[in-house]
């Protein structure tokens, strides 16, 4: 039984046990985590950008939306109000966009829950706009499986 003793390895095995590079060297993200991240990120951006001249819009006319006279809905939003939801997650989701792609780790958590936030708040549009609001819920769900999938770079969560 030669070589070290039992219970002693070395800090390049323990290393490789946990996949993390050894100390020294930094881990390289997965191309997919970033892929999807930068993808994420513009489409927090480009959905920010919309949220706000969608806000604008509903503020400045109450013609933003048409849907049938028959539509029984449990949320109903008055286009005022819906614009000032729309026009302050826009703000909020484009300076989170930018964030993301700054490279804050922290954004990318809030950058979820947004996008959490998003997909309710489109959820309350089906009646209006259902074709929208579907491809949006998918699009949320895409921002929020890019911004949490595990990444293997040293020092971040």
């Amino acid at each position: 039984m030669g070589g070290q003793p039992r219970g002693r390895e070395t800090e390049a095995e323990r290393a490789a046990a946990r996949e993390y590079p050894p100390p020294g060297r930094r881990a390289e993200p997965r191309v997919a985590a970033v892929f999807g991240t930068a993808l994420a990120g513009t489409l927090m951006l480009l959905g920010g950008l919309w949220g706000v001249i969608v806000g604008l819009v509903a503020l400045s006319t109450s013609h933003v939306f048409i849907t049938a006279p028959s539509t029984a809905y449990t949320y109903y939003w008055t286009y005022h109000g819906w614009g000032w939801v729309e026009l302050i997650l826009g703000i909020v989701l484009l300076a989170t966009g930018v964030c993301v792609f700054l490279g804050m780790a922290w954004a990318r958590y809030v950058g979820a829950g947004l996008a959490v936030i998003s997909a309710i708040a489109h959820f309350m549009l089906i009646p209006y706009t259902p074709i929208w609001a579907f491809v949006m819920i998918g699009i949320d769900a895409f921002i929020i499986w890019a911004l949490l999938s595990p990444r293997r770079v040293v020092g971040e969560l």
